[in-house]
């Protein structure tokens, strides 16, 4: 196909036009506008009544038609948002059709049958063109938006021409840097922006880090105060202090130095998860088991509570790491009694299901504000009533669940009673 010269758009509205968009794109929160502006932009300045642009969120990902300007309400409204296979893409863009590079102009006598082809006409194919220069209905014009790196962030295909002709290499070389530029636009604004969320990001890890560490710092302190004043009472009343007082002040040594190491195993396996270098030993575990032995740590640790397990035999084996299994297991239970009434029993329940066996926890207490709710199995997260607590606690839960193949979740009605479940895989 031959193209034939004709009067070209002014350059001096080609870069205002340009200037102005470029702007938009640098300055918009959702890319979407500034590809409606893009298709107005070539539509008005280049005579074109109908343009659409396929692009990706980020570069090489998966395209989807963003924008049909100029298309009929129910094409658009089927059509916008469908996904474009981008290796498919290839059949449009034949070497053989780039008359410019990244310029791509199929005409009706060169047939391709797309898929993703949009033609609202019904046109021959072989119906032969009124004259040399004019558009056929069937011809198809795409332009590659290339990234920083001329990758392909997308493609924008024109059809409908108003003055009814083929475009002249000088329109099209216009064109081609339109697109090119604005192409490099929208991957510059996409990268500014990724780099504006991922300092953001990075802000808000510092922060929760700094938050984590001086609520660890704090906790830490408690103990060691508690630890420091115990031992030197000993040290210099050990004679004086009656067998109670002794027992009792030992009694704050154990739970002081007990919290103390429950603090740095979190921290520590915390860092082992970081790092990947955490393994479990998947393997048929006795549900009985895990809870029998989770449930005598909690009495252990809480003699003035009452523990309530309800479940009949016989219970189903589970998949799990039998340790990390009781350590979710103890700290629900433990979780249960902080945030519970005082002198109220804490229920332990066992459901096993066809595929998954399922263990809950309720206590009865004030229940898990609203606000709270998002904060629950988050790093570092610590309710707002979480005084004693580093907000690791949940997390790991969490963590240790998923490296099982597990679950976890909670209900809770506010001023009643709270439950936390996990479930894990039976062992059949």
């Amino acid at each position: 196909m031959t193209f034939f010269d004709t009067e070209a758009t002014g350059d001096g509205e080609l870069l205002a036009r340009l200037l102005g968009i470029t702007y938009e794109i640098l300055h918009a929160d959702e890319i979407a506008p500034a590809l409606e502006s893009i298709a107005r932009a070539i539509s008005e300045l280049f005579g074109f009544a109908y343009v659409s642009i396929v692009a990706a969120d980020a570069p090489g990902g998966e395209l989807y038609r963003r924008v049909l300007f100029g298309f009929p309400s129910e094409v658009a409204a089927r059509r916008l948002g469908e996904h474009i296979d981008r290796a498919a893409v290839l059949q449009i863009l034949p070497p053989t059709s780039e008359v410019l590079p990244n310029c791509f102009y199929n005409p009706a006598e060169r047939e391709i049958d797309w898929e993703s082809s949009i033609y609202t006409g019904d046109l021959p194919r072989d119906e032969p063109r009124s004259a040399p220069d004019a558009w056929h209905e069937r011809d198809s014009l795409t332009l590659v938006l290339p990234d920083r790196d001329g990758n392909m962030l997308g493609y924008l295909s024109v059809d409908g021409p108003r003055d009814g002709r083929v475009p002249t290499l000088e329109t099209l070389r216009r064109m081609q840097l339109f697109v090119n530029l604005t192409g490099l636009a929208l991957a510059n604004a996409r990268a500014h922006h990724a780099e504006i969320s991922r300092r953001q990001l990075l802000e808000e890890n510092v922060r929760l880090q700094n938050e984590f560490f001086s609520m660890v710092s704090h906790e830490v302190r408690s103990p060691l105060a508690a630890i420091r004043g115990t031992t030197a009472l000993l040290q210099t009343h050990f004679e004086t202090l009656g067998v109670e007082r002794r027992a009792e002040l030992l009694g704050v040594l154990d739970t002081s130095t007990s919290r103390l190491s429950s603090i740095f195993e979190d921290v520590l396996l915390l860092s082992r998860m970081d790092a990947g270098r955490l393994s479990l030993r998947i393997e048929p575990v006795g549900t009985v088991a895990v809870i029998e032995e989770s449930l005598a740590r909690a009495r252990s640790e809480h003699r003035d509570r009452t523990f309530n397990a309800a479940y009949l035999e016989p219970v189903p084996a589970i998949l799990a790491d039998a340790g990390r299994t009781i350590q979710v297991l103890a700290n629900l239970l433990s979780n249960a009694v902080k945030y519970s009434f005082p002198g109220t029993p804490v229920h332990l329940d066992v459901k096993p299901g066809r595929h998954r066996v399922t263990i809950s926890v309720v206590n009865e207490g004030p229940g898990i504000e609203p606000a709270d709710h998002e904060k629950l199995f988050t790093r570092f997260g610590h309710l707002s009533s979480g005084e004693g607590s580093t907000g690791l606690g949940l997390y790991i839960c969490r963590e240790l669940l998923s490296k099982m193949n597990g679950t976890i979740g909670f209900e809770s009605e506010p001023g009643r009673h709270t439950a936390f479940w996990f479930s894990l895989p039976r062992a059949s």
